[in-house]
């Protein structure tokens, strides 16, 4: 039955241009309620949380050709195919593009940052004209709590990808196809290992090749330490095709997941695909040259074992300084970072590897970070790009800075908070409270007189202090693998 319009306003009360529009956003939210329904990806989830979820979405339309998810860069939403088709890709750990598959209707993409920071390499490209519902993760995260079905569909999803993604990381597998490599990942048994568990002996015969999911390990013959591997390396490769036991030891120097694919699957995958055969071999040939020149470079050797036991190898980058470039007894680095930060935040006189000196700062763990672990305020956080940061969110409690094996956190003091009005005024506070019916507090909440500190590479800064005030270009920062090409 229409609605009675008296003069200018309906029997609801809105003027007939208001309820118009009142109209158009209902239709608007039946519609995208009805595409959440129809979505493969959110099956399951019942319809107060998609109706709830269709409060933030936006439907988007991308032409064919145009990249939708974008790599090395901060996401900002989820986005669910609703039509036509967008190919997944993520680089490998060498740096190479592989095709992850083709996403169609039901389908979604850029749930990663959700759950983990292991999408950050992944992209999405419209391989033809595609209509999208857009969610904001922000407001996703927000609404977390009333969306349990909804976010526990897409952990699941995450799961899956981030299983094909370690096969598509791994260089030794990027060549095969997506189906293929969906095939294999059914086939792998993993497994999770703490910081300081023993994998792989050495001696030993295992019928498996080891794929790393996530975490940093050791490659150990006898006492000394002759490779780390970190996410997407494999190892047991050597055992497998040479039927003899383990020449080195494999130890977590992180907590650690591994994949392992049974021998016989291997043998199976080796059969298929001869060009792996050969690929395997020449990795083989590599790792035995490179533990050869280790065992005659006595200081390479020291090197590597003081970056395991000093966490270098944990993140990403290092910030090295060129002592030939440094004038002498120059700190003009430390003193910009003090300049900015209230204190210095490095220090240089570390380890000189290939003629660059290492600085001791934070390490920017990239798997099983303790000081992280053991805060009870969740207030670190990882940023679009990688960095640990300690968020506002921090008491000041102090229970990072011990947990950090590498002293790279300490407590900082506040400033102290400006003085109150009086006790008149608090008592004024007290009965306006009263007087609104408020609950008064017995006593105030004492405020935080410290939080914790650490380097993290100047965040929301345009550039880094210690690099930009280097009078001698002497300071850098660097990839990891620059300094350590294991």
């Amino acid at each position: 039955m229409a609605k009675r319009t008296t003069g200018n306003t309906t029997t609801s009360g809105r003027t007939p241009a208001a309820q118009a529009r009142a109209e158009r956003q209902h239709a608007r939210h039946q519609e995208r309620l009805a595409a959440f329904e129809r979505l493969d990806c959110l099956r399951g989830a019942p319809p107060g949380e998609l109706a709830h979820l269709s409060e933030f979405c936006t439907f988007r339309a991308f032409q064919a050709g145009v990249t939708v998810l974008g790599q090395q860069r901060h996401e900002r939403f989820i986005f669910l195919v609703l039509r036509g088709t967008l190919e997944l890709h993520l680089r490998d750990k060498d740096g190479c593009e592989v095709l992850m598959g083709v996403l169609t209707q039901g389908d979604c993409c850029g749930e990663g940052p959700l759950f983990g920071e292991f999408f950050r390499r992944m992209s999405a490209l419209a391989q033809s004209d595609c209509y999208l519902l857009q969610v904001p993760l922000d407001e996703l995260r927000q609404a977390q709590g009333a969306l349990p079905m909804v976010m526990s569909a897409l952990r699941l999803i995450y799961k899956r990808r981030m299983l094909e993604a370690t096969l598509a990381r791994v260089p030794l597998l990027s060549q095969l196809l997506p189906m293929e490599r969906l095939a294999l990942a059914g086939l792998l048994r993993p497994t999770n290992f703490a910081a300081g568990d023993l994998i792989m002996q050495e001696g030993s015969n295992t019928d498996a090749l080891y794929l790393i999911e996530q975490g940093h390990v050791a490659v150990e013959q006898g006492t000394l330490t002759v490779a780390t591997l970190g996410e997407g390396d494999f190892f047991g490769e050597i055992a497998l095709l040479t039927s003899q036991p383990h020449r080195a030891g494999v130890r977590a120097l992180t907590p650690t997941t591994v994949l392992a694919l049974p021998g016989a699957q291997f043998h199976q995958l080796i059969a298929s695909r001869p060009d792996l055969e050969a690929q395997l071999h020449t990795v083989i040939a590599q790792r035995m040259q490179a533990t050869a020149a280790l065992s005659s470079d006595t200081e390479r050797m020291h090197a590597i074992e003081w970056a395991v036991q000093r966490g270098v190898l944990r993140g990403a980058y290092l910030l090295v300084r060129n002592p030939q470039r440094c004038p002498p007894a120059c700190r003009q680095c430390e003193l910009a970072c003090a300049e900015r930060h209230g204190r210095s935040r490095l220090q240089l006189a570390g380890v000189v590897i290939n003629g660059l000196e290492v600085a001791e700062h934070c390490r920017q763990c990239s798997v099983g970070p303790e000081c992280a672990e053991v805060c009870p305020e969740d207030a670190f956080e990882r940023t679009e790009t990688g960095v640990l940061l300690i968020t506002n969110r921090c008491t000041g409690c102090g229970d990072c800075v011990p947990a950090c094996p590498y002293a790279a956190v300490e407590c900082v003091a506040l400033p102290k908070p400006p003085a109150a009005h009086g006790p008149l005024w608090h008592l004024l506070g007290l009965a306006i409270a009263k007087v609104r019916g408020q609950p008064i507090p017995l006593r105030e909440a004492p405020s935080p007189t410290q939080r914790a500190d650490k380097c993290d590479f100047c965040y929301g800064h345009d550039d880094l202090a210690c690099i930009a005030q280097c009078p001698a270009d002497a300071l850098r920062l660097v990839p990891v693998e620059e300094v350590f090409p294991l």
